[in-house]
């Protein structure tokens, strides 16, 4: 035994050899710059801007979908499942032990090879019975099951990232369905004012008609603006309900999980006047795709050399050692102990080209790997861009629209100072609160498209969660 474990050292040495080639992560034009979009805050963003909206109900919403939302319940079990591949393929690093055992009954033909009938007191018909352990350890000479491990640890850190990602995604849409939650509540009241609004013209209008004041015309048109101002109600309605619903999926719930939101309006929040984005190249050490590109294509470098490492011999040491008997009583004897040691040799010499084919689709995935992460780096940045340039958009326009509902507001307040001071009658009163309506109404689309905005710059700079290990970092 001592001679074997002398002859293997030599073997085991060479296991430092490692064939394949090393990752080193590629350059990516762009990914070291400047934002193109002017304003922007240089400082390290707000991982968790969401809270800066101050809904306490959104808080509650966003950390009951992180807790509850299957998306992510499916993202984490791909982790799970790529955390078990990595522990199995760091097996492969140590013997493997099996213990086995046998009770047989066998018999040898005596007509065969072996003239078994003729030879005295030897009986054909007996009973066999094995218990032992076998072992085996294939010596990593090439660094084939250390590329493996390699391999199976960068998935690892991909399916961590896409389960951030995940994380992220469900985020950016629950502010997003809360949004249009509270969006739509206010439409509601909106249609409902618009209605009373609509209704007293109409009236007028129809009393003026038949005073023979006049025409027809004029209090059609005032009936057929109601009728259009009656289906807002109905739209506003279902449009709550939908995002309700959408919250409920989203946190794990069925409907009626949400229904007190419905029964509960709140106004839309309020954006925050800037967004802190960091700089870009931090973008890409936060966002989870680009991340998980990058593990994809290490692991798919790794992958290469797992499969050079098998145009190489293999060597493996074997043993086994055990009891054998022909009866049950004499398994324990020392005169029954049986074993096995050595080493095992293996090179496939012909293989019809296939393990060299199989380095070539290696190769060709690993650059199928480094296009996709070139790829993500630059969809990234121009996300992240995109995202900044809308946010500023649509902030400028809720700031414009917010102007215009303050003059609309004023004009509503003349109207009526001079209705009540009988300077003018009841329909253009009520022609001015419509006024009003159609401005508020514009400026409640532009703050919720700037919120929503908001969200997916949040989602484009890798923000919207904060993680334990992050916690314990800063």
């Amino acid at each position: 035994m001592r001679k074997l474990l002398v002859l293997a050292l030599p073997l085991i040495a060479l296991s430092a050899c490692t064939v394949g080639p090393d990752y080193e992560r590629p350059e990516v034009t762009g990914e070291v710059g400047e934002w193109s979009q002017g304003g922007i805050d240089g400082a390290a963003p707000d991982v968790e801007a969401w809270r800066a909206l101050g809904d306490p109900v959104l808080a509650r919403l966003v950390e009951q979908a992180v807790a509850a939302n299957l998306d992510i319940a499916q993202a984490e079990a791909r982790l799970r499942q790529a955390r078990a591949g990595l522990d199995a393929a760091a097996g492969g690093r140590v013997p493997e032990v099996a213990a086995n055992a046998s009770a047989t009954r066998q018999r040898l033909s005596e007509n065969g090879q072996l003239p078994v009938g003729s030879l005295p007191g030897f009986a054909p018909e007996y009973s066999l019975f094995d218990a032992g352990f076998d072992a085996s350890w294939e010596i990593d000479l090439w660094g084939g099951t250390k590329r493996g491990i390699e391999a199976a640890g960068y998935r690892l850190g991909a399916a961590e990232a896409l389960a951030r990602e995940a994380r992220l995604r469900v985020v950016a849409e629950t502010v997003r369905a809360y949004v249009q939650l509270r969006e739509a509540q206010a439409e509601g009241e909106l249609a409902t004012r618009d209605v009373s609004a609509r209704e007293t013209i109409a009236r007028l209008a129809r009393q003026s008609f038949e005073a023979g004041e006049i025409a027809r015309g004029p209090a059609a048109d005032a009936d057929a603006a109601l009728s259009a101002a009656r289906a807002r109600v109905p739209a506003a309605e279902a449009k709550a309900v939908a995002a309700a619903n959408a919250l409920a999926v989203l946190t794990g719930q069925p409907p009626e999980g949400t229904a007190d939101l419905l029964a509960q309006p709140a106004p839309v929040p309020a954006p925050p006047k800037a967004i802190r984005a960091g700089l870009r190249a931090d973008v890409l050490r936060r966002r989870p795709d680009v991340i998980a590109a990058e593990y994809q294509l290490a692991a798919a470098t790794a992958d290469v050399g797992v499969q050079t490492a098998q145009l190489f011999p293999k060597i493996s040491l074997l043993g086994s050692i055990g009891q054998q008997a022909r009866s049950v009583g004499d398994l324990a004897s020392g005169d029954s102990l049986r074993f096995t040691v050595g080493p095992t040799l293996s090179w496939p010499i012909f293989a019809g080209g296939r393990i060299r084919a199989q380095i070539r689709a290696a190769d060709a995935k690993a650059d199928e790997a480094a296009a996709a992460y070139e790829q993500a780096v630059l969809s990234a940045l121009a996300d992240s861009e995109t995202a900044l340039n809308r946010y500023n958009a649509a902030r400028a326009a809720w700031a414009a629209l917010e102007a215009a509902r303050a003059d609309a507001a004023t004009s509503l307040e003349m109207a009526r100072q001079r209705y009540e001071a009988g300077e003018d009658s009841l329909i253009a009163f009520n022609q001015a609160q419509l006024a009003y309506d159609e401005a508020e109404r514009a400026a409640l689309s532009a703050k919720a498209e700037a919120v929503d905005a908001h969200a997916a710059a949040i989602k484009a700079l890798g923000g919207g969660w904060t993680y334990p290990e992050e916690d314990a970092a800063s």
